[in-house]
């Protein structure tokens, strides 16, 4: 692990972790900070850095060039079995480790890794250099486990030819979420200052440009409903996201929203489930996504869904009634309009959202575990990006 990140990738990573370990399972981990389990068998092995800022340029440096030997020591030291790299770059770091000492290395491939550099704006030297990253991790796996079948398919035909890679694909579940008390999901629009007859849009996740808030705040204007209020769920974690986060303020402000659109910076699991009980409609104009957790969270406590037409989105949502184009401002703003103004299409919304929701509850837990360790006796040492 490079260092801790909220997400929704992090908590898939925990859920991971508790599968081996709630089977009494050794799990080794090499991390910049401390990861807290609080369980038997877990072994967190901190790496010491020159500098104090694990989000910084050297700490980043350091991984990539110290982390192979770190990785290779303990799996070494403590005779392990099987490598699970979280993510293509921590698969090329384990690279050395796995080929020395011939254990399998399992990857997950949760989202696009060079269009998390596109957002962030890097020239493209870089974006060579990471796509080149991205394959070496790919082509020394073993076990590639990917969030999206157009995630597997295009790891298949960037392999074609040149190895023979199992390539699977687990979908994320929905949580157990136990529905708060009625007297506090009513509190709840006073306090963000939302009347309590009000309607209600949300939409939630980390925040960076990928995730495309700013269609939202567009057509907030135009639907045509006076109460009709968007709350911004989510924080961001780097300068780049603060930029992002304010040029979502300023534009509320410039078209005269600043009161109706509400930012309610980052929420720990129960205060945002509680808003998703409180909402009308939850939206996700995303970009880009592997595939998203809150989404399905959002499933889970009963409240109608729209995505954007998009890998990971779509194998969620499926229905046209579901999906929206997510360059098209005019297609979001009709289905919204139908949504709080068609009865016939809100019941169709309500219920296609239903059994979308019973396709995904079943144990996460179990499927990864098995997953990873089908025919191998293990104990792991674990990486995540």
């Amino acid at each position: 692990m490079y260092t801790l990140r909220r997400g929704g990738a992090y908590d898939r990573f925990e859920l991971m972790l508790e599968a081996f370990l709630e089977k009494g399972h050794d799990v080794h981990c090499l991390s910049l900070t401390p990861i807290h389990m609080g369980r038997s068998f877990f072994y967190n092995h901190l790496v010491q850095t020159l500098t104090k800022r694990p989000q910084g340029p050297i700490a980043k440096l350091w991984v990539i060039l110290f982390f192979p030997g770190y990785s290779f020591f303990w799996g070494w030291r403590e005779k392990v079995d099987l490598f699970v790299a979280f993510g293509s770059i921590y698969a090329m770091i384990f690279t050395l480790p796995k080929l020395v000492m011939r254990k399998p290395m399992v990857t997950f491939i949760r989202g696009d890794l060079t269009f998390g550099f596109k957002t962030q704006g890097l020239l493209s030297p870089f974006l060579w250099l990471s796509k080149r990253i991205e394959y070496l991790g790919l082509r020394f796996s073993d076990r590639i486990l990917t969030v999206n079948k157009t995630m597997e398919e295009k790891i298949v035909e960037m392999m074609r030819g040149k190895k023979k890679i199992d390539v699977q694909t687990l979908f994320n579940n929905i949580p157990t979420i136990q529905k708060p008390l009625a007297e506090g999901i009513c509190r709840l629009k006073p306090s963000y200052g939302i009347p309590r007859e009000g309607k209600v849009l949300i939409t939630a996740g980390i925040l960076n440009r990928g995730k495309n808030v700013e269609m939202l705040i567009r057509s907030l204007s135009h639907i045509g409903i006076k109460d009709l209020f968007l709350l911004v769920a989510g924080e961001g974690f780097t300068e780049m996201d603060v930029r992002y986060r304010d040029s979502l303020k300023e534009l509320a402000r410039r078209v005269g929203l600043d009161r109706r659109v509400i930012f309610t910076g980052w929420l720990e699991k129960n205060e945002l489930w509680s808003l998703f009980f409180a909402a009308d409609l939850f939206i996700l104009p995303s970009l880009r996504e592997g595939m998203p957790n809150v989404l399905l969270e959002a499933l889970g406590c009963n409240l109608p869904c729209m995505g954007s037409d998009i890998p990971g989105t779509t194998e969620i949502l499926k229905y046209n009634e579901l999906l929206f184009d997510p360059l098209n401002d005019k297609a979001l703003i009709e289905k919204i309009r139908l949504f709080f103004f068609d009865s016939p299409f809100f019941e169709k919304v309500k219920k296609l959202c239903q059994e979308r929701k019973h396709t995904f509850i079943f144990d996460w837990k179990e499927e990864v575990f098995q997953m990873i360790t089908a025919g191998l006796k293990i104990r792991c040492l674990t990486s995540f990006q």
